[in-house]
């Protein structure tokens, strides 16, 4: 070994730099192999093994449905709906209609402490149940002896195409939001010529409707129709009822065949269906 070093010593900078070159290589083909097997066998840690995966993995599952613990979130549309007096019905009749276990609890307690439903909508009252139950069940309630008496909408009757919101807010059901869509649709229409079209109202529940409906008159005199011959493109096609293809088809005809000489014309139109022109023929006018 001294002799070795002794000679080392002997050979130029290069030539030691070589030698070192060498011993380092021969040790990494000896020792290669082993590391390999030591490491390549070890299963390399996944990322869903990792803390930040599996921080994400707790993340991107469902989350405990609420519906479990929370009476007041457990009301989805569900359940069969039937009429029912909120005063006499139990428990069980409650859950029937859709509700929990817990929240037909809350409602029974409340009745148990002396409270009272005097009126169909007296049911919105109930804090456990989501707005879109309240619209489903109020329809259904049938209140009976004296505690139904003297209700404030048996007088109440609306012409729609004249309300305002105030007088829509009136209407079990409708409040200032829903109200104002309503006089925004007739507005956007021209008016209503006929009571069903407030069902198209954007928000409103079926089951409100239904419940407001024998609380609405329609006069169709009322409607602001759409000259036919003079309307412009963009004017016909903002109409809820008219889409671009029907305006594009109404603007075509009156260039090539000049004005319209009756409503009965947008027949021949290829976009014109019976059924849209049954909805279409209320807002248009030929002179």
């Amino acid at each position: 070994m001294r002799d070795f070093l002794r000679q080392f010593f002997l050979y130029s900078r290069a030539e030691r730099r070589g030698v070192i070159a060498l011993v380092v290589l021969i040790v990494l083909v000896i020792i290669a192999p082993r590391l390999y097997h030591y490491y390549g066998s070890r299963p390399l840690a996944s990322y869903a093994d990792s803390v930040p995966a599996r921080e994400l993995s707790i993340l991107q599952k469902p989350a405990r449905s609420e519906d479990e613990d929370d009476p007041g979130i457990a009301d989805a549309a569900r359940g069969e709906l039937f009429p029912f007096d909120p005063n006499t019905i139990d428990a069980k009749e409650w859950q029937r209609l859709g509700l929990s276990e817990k929240q037909a609890a809350v409602i029974e307690k409340y009745k148990k402490s002396g409270g009272r439903f005097r009126h169909p909508d007296d049911l919105r009252k109930i804090y456990v149940m989501s707005d879109e139950m309240k619209d489903r069940l109020v329809p259904y309630v049938r209140i009976s002896g004296t505690e139904a008496a003297d209700d404030p909408m048996q007088n109440v009757s609306i012409e729609v195409n004249a309300a305002d919101s105030a007088a829509f807010e009136e209407l079990y059901g409708i409040g200032p939001y829903r109200a104002a869509r309503i006089v925004k649709y007739r507005t956007q229409l021209g008016g209503f010529y006929s009571i069903d079209q407030i069902a198209e109202v954007h928000g409103l529940p079926d089951s409100v409707f239904r419940s407001i409906r024998p609380h609405l008159k329609v006069n169709p005199a009322l409607i602001s129709s759409i000259d036919l011959n003079e309307a412009d493109y963009e004017l016909l096609q903002k109409h809820p009822y008219i889409h671009a293809k029907i305006a594009h088809a109404i603007m075509g005809y009156r260039n090539y065949n000049g004005k319209f000489e009756s409503l009965d014309q947008l027949k021949t139109l290829k976009p014109v269906t019976d059924d849209v022109y049954e909805r279409i023929r209320h807002y248009l006018r030929v002179k």
